[in-house]
């Protein structure tokens, strides 16, 4: 049970993955601004808020599954590599925090302008996409972490409430995230108005600190 509670924290501190946290802000306009355009009701922006975090969680399930599938056939194969595998994503995202407060633009584009229930279902799969391989690009070994003691558990549902417990803490997230767009979106839109001409800095620093603290705790736990 402890560790059930263990995983579950590691997936929320997935969701506030600093490379993976900094896409949210746009998503977040992106999806705001369309709750605006003609004032639907609140169960009209509340479905389609649930709708939309369902279809993020699918993008996340998706990368997450294909990493699970990873490790478990790279196990061995690559148990003695796996050290230098993870600094070098370390070193990746480092070179793009230092490309990002240059000024080089790497974002996530969206259409605000004439979105389709079809293209809003895609780009919230490739939100979740993109989001998944943000939180592993930072923190990777504790998802292993997860993974690994979910592999040797005793029985095959003790692991899988270990995997169960860490997607319950990133999807939580996620959910709680885009309902609180709907409910609080003024206060909101106050606060992202503030740090969105800054977040290209911010993001760039952040992706900077979680590169190096990849590195770190890869030489240290080495």
């Amino acid at each position: 049970m402890e560790f059930v509670s263990f995983s579950f924290v590691q997936g929320v501190l997935a969701f506030l993955a600093p490379c993976a946290v900094a896409l949210l802000p746009g998503y977040i306009v992106a999806f705001v601004s369309r709750n605006s355009v003609g004032n639907p009701s609140l169960g009209k922006r509340l479905g389609r808020g649930l709708k939309l975090a369902m279809l993020s969680i699918l993008g996340i399930l998706i990368i997450y599954t294909i990493a699970g599938v990873f490790i478990i056939v790279a196990a061995q194969v690559l148990k003695e590599y796996m050290k230098w595998i993870t600094v070098g994503m370390g070193g990746l995202l480092t070179i793009l925090g230092i490309l990002m407060i240059m000024g080089k633009n790497i974002s996530l584009s969206v259409n605000l302008r004439n979105p389709t229930d079809r293209s809003e279902a895609v780009e919230a799969v490739v939100f979740g996409l993109a989001y998944a391989i943000g939180a592993l690009g930072c923190l990777f070994p504790l998802f292993l972490v997860v993974a690994t003691q979910a592999m040797s558990a005793e029985t095959a549902l003790e692991g899988a409430s270990y995997i169960g417990a860490y997607f319950a803490g990133i999807n939580s997230m996620m959910i709680g995230a885009i309902l609180l767009s709907t409910f609080a979106k003024d206060m909101l839109m106050k606060y992202l108005r503030k740090i969105l001409p800054h977040m290209e800095r911010i993001t760039g620093i952040l992706l900077i600190l979680a590169g190096i603290y990849v590195i770190y705790y890869q030489m240290v736990l080495f």
